[in-house]
């Protein structure tokens, strides 16, 4: 089996799925914001150093003395574009630097003494062996600065997070956390490339960068989409929630009428007023709400609180909860100011805690789909 010819397709077809996700994520959208940009500068980078590195495998330039030697140091861009729209997304740009225009800089100097480097090998004043060694030390202080930023936003997404509460209301951020779990490994395989670079005779470029360059393929995959999704999700979210603190509460009683049983009256009275609280105040909304929380701040038992429900709506606290969740979820597919929003963001807004808890309990009250629902109420419309 040839292992060359498989990671060489990978990192091609890595790159090439680089290249749709920008063209996809630009197009979707009819206002670039600064966050997308970078977000698809990110995956760009990424995807550019991996094609170069196939063309120069593949010799596609090989007869070019400047582009057969020539690399792009694309690799100094990738952390500090995602550094810059982390700080973006989570809105702490007033108090973090970016670090583009440094970076920038960096990029920039390194190119220039890379082509003077090349044109001394050219002239006969400089070995090709400096050059060599030149690209072994240029990768080990790329990989310092970008290691400063990834300490950076490390320290800013598990340790700093008091800096962006109003976030954390919209997006728990476990997928950046995810993200940098995963990236921290990347780092590791890029220090290993280096180290075998320096100092081993058997494995040399370019196998030595074989793991990291087929982790970076990977990361395009997993980050490009799961960030653009996320982003827009929270995009639709912020703008959602202005529009649903203007809707009107729901009313109480409607959802939950009087069970028709021999003790409908024991307990109705405190029962009305659980319901009429979760309706008014609209408590439904919020995805962490238990029924301990809820006890505390109508002044009862959580026993007592579990029995009035189950007695007089006939379901337990978290069905019940999920009814004025979905009820509202219903009346929000249908009308014509929601419509552009994705159904995933109304279902979080009205108080799902995630994708698969919301679509089960919609379907379970329903029998539907969100999508489905939407389609064939449109349709009736």
């Amino acid at each position: 089996m040839d292992w060359t010819a498989i990671f060489n397709f990978l990192l091609l077809a890595g790159s090439i799925q680089g290249f749709l996700f920008n063209a996809a994520t630009l197009l979707a959208r009819k206002q670039i914001e600064a966050p997308v940009i970078l977000l698809n500068l990110f995956v760009l980078f990424l995807s550019l150093n991996n094609l170069q590195t196939w063309v120069l495998e593949k010799g596609l330039v090989s007869d070019y003395y400047y582009l057969s030697r020539l690399v792009i140091p694309w690799y100094v861009l990738i952390v500090p574009a995602f550094y810059a729209f982390l700080v973006r997304y989570l809105g702490v740009v007033q108090d973090r630097i970016p670090f583009l225009w440094p970076t920038l800089v960096i990029f920039t100097a390194a190119l220039v003494l890379r082509l003077f480097l090349i044109t001394m090998v050219r002239e006969g004043r400089l070995s090709d062996g400096f050059l060599e060694a030149y690209n072994y030390w240029e990768d080990l202080v790329t990989l310092a600065y970008s290691l400063f930023l990834y300490y950076k936003a490390y320290r800013l997404l598990f340790r700093d997070s008091s800096r962006y509460q109003t976030i954390l209301s919209y997006d728990n951020l476990n997928w950046l956390r995810t993200f940098m779990r995963n990236g921290g490994a990347i780092m590791v395989l890029w220090l290993v490339a280096i180290l075998l670079n320096l100092f081993s005779e058997l494995i040399r470029p370019p196998y030595s960068y074989y793991p990291l360059r087929l982790g970076t393929s990977i990361l395009i995959y997993w980050v490009g989409y799961k960030a653009f999704f996320r982003y827009v999700l929270l995009q639709d979210r912020l703008m959602l929630r202005k529009h649903l603190q203007q809707q009107p509460p729901r009313v109480s009683g409607q959802l939950h009428p009087a069970k028709v049983t021999p003790d409908t009256d024991r307990g109705r009275a405190d029962f009305e007023r659980i319901d009429a609280y979760v309706g008014d105040e609209k408590r439904y909304q919020d995805p962490a709400l238990g029924q301990e929380q809820l006890a505390s701040e109508l002044g009862m038992g959580t026993s007592t609180l579990s029995r009035l429900i189950n007695q007089h709506s006939g379901q337990n606290f978290s069905d019940y909860l999920n009814g004025y969740r979905v009820e509202e979820v219903k009346e929000l597919l249908v009308q014509e100011e929601f419509r552009a929003y994705t159904v995933v963001a109304i279902g979080l807004e009205c108080g799902f805690n995630s994708k698969s808890t919301f679509y089960t309990a919609f379907r379970k009250h329903t029998g539907q789909s969100p999508t489905e629902y939407r389609k064939s109420a449109l349709q009736a419309s």
